[in-house]
């Protein structure tokens, strides 16, 4: 162990508050009886006061009767309370030096000063114990200087790794930093593109919806018949006429949407009977020439006129239909109620058609007239030429 010093009060002095700076080293002997049990039996205690040298064994059989300890124990108190001052431990023990008597007497510090043991020393003069005290200093001082060197050269060494630590993450975190501005700015970017592309986008929508909204849809123009020549009108011929005439103005004053409709399904209905017409006219030029000139045999002016009221009857029925089908055609409906009563009044103006025999070829005829069932002016042209 190293030289501790030990501050003790100088009892040979009259004066109590003198006071002494000694040096202590203990160094532990072992027997060989006493080696096998595991603990130090006792210790060399070697105390340096300028210029003496004083030498003292401490074994356990020296433990005084009054201590409450074993012998072990007590060896290891004093060893403790001599060394405490070279661990920077506080002591339980005063000590009071008698140079005269060369006794070391250790007081606990209790409430009252309490004596706990006495070690009696002699005084050594052998050269060689000093040098071998001081050899020991010297080795101590020799290894406390190494191990203050290597401490520093670890301190030193913990230094310069942690600023290489602090460096290196001030470095990552430069880093970081730059790869999350460089991230948010890509990611700002991204995001002002997608919103302009957005805005962009339902600018166009709205500038299409503007354009639906306000787009003029072309209305359906009504198919204006060219006038034809004009003819002779007799009859039931010059009646149908002012009534189409009649209608006409009545129905002009209808709505533009009614209007449209009608005219569309007018057109549709007048190509269905065109292409009825066509099939009549081709069949009777099927006919052989014996036979056209026996098909029609009229007796008189009223059978004529008989077949066309059957015609205009046909066609009232087929205009009534058609002005129910639509809430949009009660116009004509209200033309038809009012046609109805002058179609009855002519119709009982008019005599009984004369019966004439029929052979097949009239009942064919017949048949051909019945499919026709609304016919123009040309086609009535054609029927008076064949008559």
């Amino acid at each position: 162990m190293s030289l501790a010093a030990v501050d003790a009060v100088d009892a040979d002095s009259s004066a109590s508050s003198s006071s002494l700076s000694l040096f202590v080293h203990c160094s532990r002997t072992t027997s060989s009886t006493s080696s096998s049990k595991g603990t130090p039996p006792s210790i060399r205690v070697q105390l340096v006061d300028p210029p003496t040298l004083y030498e003292a064994d401490v074994v356990s059989s020296h433990k005084p009767r009054a201590l409450d300890c074993s012998g072990t124990e007590y060896v290891a108190a004093v060893e403790s309370a001599l060394m405490a001052s070279s661990f920077d431990q506080p002591s339980r023990f005063d000590f009071r030096w008698s140079k005269q008597k060369r006794s070391l007497t250790l007081m606990e510090r209790t409430g009252f000063a309490m004596k706990f043991c006495a070690i009696e020393f002699r005084t050594s003069e052998d050269v060689a114990t000093w040098r071998e005290l001081l050899h020991q200093v010297a080795t101590q001082q020799r290894e406390n200087s190494k191990l203050i060197l290597e401490t520093e050269t670890k301190v030193k060494h913990c230094e310069t790794v942690l600023e290489q630590k602090e460096a290196l993450l001030e470095t990552a975190l430069t880093a970081k930093q730059k790869i999350e501005d460089e991230l948010f700015q890509g990611f700002c970017a991204v995001l002002n593109t997608k919103k302009d592309e957005i805005r962009r986008l339902q600018f166009e929508m709205e500038k299409v919806q503007d354009m639906h909204k306000y787009e003029m849809k072309p209305m359906k123009k009504r198919k204006v018949v060219a006038p034809k020549g004009k003819t002779k009108a007799t009859g039931a011929k010059l009646k149908r006429k002012m009534e189409e005439e009649e209608e006409d103005e009545e129905m002009s004053d209808g709505s533009n949407e009614g209007n449209t409709v009608a005219s569309e399904e007018d057109e549709d209905d007048n190509n269905e009977l065109k292409r009825a017409k066509n099939d009549a006219i081709n069949a009777y030029s099927a006919l052989p020439p014996n036979l056209r000139s026996s098909l029609v045999q009229i007796s008189s002016a009223e059978d004529v006129l008989s077949r066309m009221d059957d015609i205009i009857k046909n066609e009232e029925e087929e205009d009534e239909a058609t002005q129910r089908e639509g809430n949009s055609r009660s116009g004509r409906s209200m033309i038809s109620e009012r046609t109805q009563p002058r179609t009855r009044e002519t119709a009982a103006l008019k005599s009984k058609p004369t019966l004439v025999p029929q052979s097949e070829s009239e009942k064919t005829l017949r048949v051909v007239s019945q499919v026709d069932e609304a016919m123009d002016p040309e086609e009535e042209d054609i029927l008076d030429m064949l008559s």
